[in-house]
């Protein structure tokens, strides 16, 4: 499988956009963490064999959300990359985010783990598919 991966600036792009559009406090990013959070999945797929795109996904959530990188929304952020990285893999989501918004929430606190998390995008993904 060939897969796609998000540069920082991606991220900081998309970080914007919520902010631009949603309320938050404007900031500057922190580039070394957020480097080093986005170094964590590309370990995790050289090293742990982490080769599904659903997991890859939920990683991204994971990983932006905790890494606290950005001056703010960083659960929207982490949300919205992992939803944009499914469909740049061709796994489009087209669902009301509401359940992604409170699944990344529990998932921050440690309500769910990334597999749970993974588990929730495919199978909305398959629910889409059989509509």
């Amino acid at each position: 499988m060939n897969l796609i991966f998000f540069p920082f600036e991606r991220v900081i792009e998309i970080n914007a956009f919520i902010l631009e559009t949603e309320a938050g406090m404007k900031g500057s990013a922190d580039i070394k963490k957020l480097q080093g959070a986005l170094g964590r999945i590309d370990n995790a797929i050289a090293y742990s064999d982490l080769n599904d795109v659903f997991e890859i996904a939920a990683k991204y959530a994971t990983c932006i959300a905790v890494s606290h990188a950005l001056s703010d929304a960083n659960k929207r952020t982490g949300l919205a990359v992992a939803l944009e990285y499914l469909s740049l893999n061709d796994y489009e989501l087209t669902a009301d985010n509401e359940l992604f918004a409170d699944a990344v929430r529990d998932l921050v606190i440690g309500e769910i783990d990334e597999t749970d998390f993974a588990d929730l995008l495919y199978a909305q993904y398959i629910h889409e598919q059989n509509r």
